[in-house]
C-alpha cells in the first residue's frame, strides 16, 4: 500500500493530497497568497487525520510547472526540503498534464487540448490523451501565443485551462472544433498523483538536488 503526498501551487488555486492505498484526502488553497503560509500547515492536517508522520511517507510529488513562477518555487521548495530531511523520493508531474487528467477524472473526457494563461500575451499549452488510465503528452509543452495553439488529434477532446478565458476571442476557432470547453480547469494536487505512482513503480524519481521546475519562460522573463 503506497502512501503519497502531492503539492501542487501553479496556479491561483492551489491543493495538498495524500494517497493512501486507492483513498486520496485532499486540501484547497484559495489563492496564492495563502499558498506559502498555509502549504504545510495542510499537510500536517492531512497526515493527523490519517494518523501517519512524514516519515510514514513513500514519496512526496508536486507539481513541475509551467505555471506560476513564484507558485512553482512554493510546491517545488516544500517537496525538495522534504527530500534532504526524510531523504524521499521526489516525483515531479507536469501541471499541465494534471489538469488533462482532471477532465479525464472529472468529465470522463480521454483527450485533452490543455491551455493556460501564461501572461504576457503568451499562453502554455500541450494536448494529451488517455493511456492505462493516466493523461499522456502528445508531443510538447509549448509557450507561445495563443495563434500557434491547436489540436491535431481525433475527437472527443476537450478545450481545458485558463487560457481559453484569457485569450476567448483568439482561441474561438479551435474552441468550435472542441466537444467541451472548460476553461476552469485548474492542476490538482490529487491529479498529479497517477503519473507520480507510476514513476514510483518504475523507479523514475528524483533527489531534492535534482527535482526541479519547468518555467518553459527563463525566470528573468518575469521581471520585464
Amino acid at each position: 500500500m503506497k502512501r503519497l503526498l502531492a503539492l501542487e501551487t501553479s496556479s491561483d488555486i492551489g491543493s495538498v493530497a495524500l494517497l493512501i492505498g486507492e483513498e486520496i484526502a485532499e486540501r484547497t488553497i484559495a489563492s496564492p497568497r495563502e499558498q506559502t503560509g498555509t502549504i504545510l500547515p495542510h499537510v500536517q492536517t492531512l497526515l493527523a487525520e490519517a494518523g501517519l508522520t512524514l516519515n510514514d511517507l513513500d514519496g512526496v510529488s508536486f507539481g513541475r510547472g509551467p505555471g506560476s513562477f513564484t507558485g512553482l518555487r512554493v510546491a517545488t521548495a516544500v517537496a525538495q526540503g522534504l527530500g534532504l530531511a526524510l531523504d524521499l523520493p521526489l516525483l515531479p508531474v507536469s501541471s499541465l498534464a494534471a489538469i488533462a487528467q482532471g477532465v479525464l477524472r472529472t468529465h470522463g473526457i480521454a483527450q485533452s487540448l490543455v491551455c493556460v494563461d501564461a501572461r504576457m500575451g503568451e499562453v502554455f499549452w500541450a494536448s494529451y490523451e488517455l493511456h492505462d488510465g493516466r493523461a499522456l503528452l502528445r508531443g510538447a509543452e509549448e509557450l507561445g501565443e495563443p495563434s500557434a495553439v491547436r489540436w491535431d488529434g481525433s475527437r472527443p477532446w476537450a478545450a481545458a485551462g485558463s487560457g481559453f478565458a484569457a485569450y476567448a476571442s483568439e482561441l474561438a476557432a479551435v474552441v468550435a472544433q472542441a466537444d467541451a470547453l472548460l476553461p476552469e480547469c485548474n492542476p490538482s494536487a490529487r491529479d498529479l498523483i497517477p503519473q507520480a505512482l507510476e514513476d514510483l513503480l518504475h523507479g523514475r524519481t528524483e533527489t531534492f538536488a535534482t527535482a526541479l521546475p519547468v518555467y518553459l519562460r527563463r525566470a528573468g522573463a518575469w521581471q520585464r
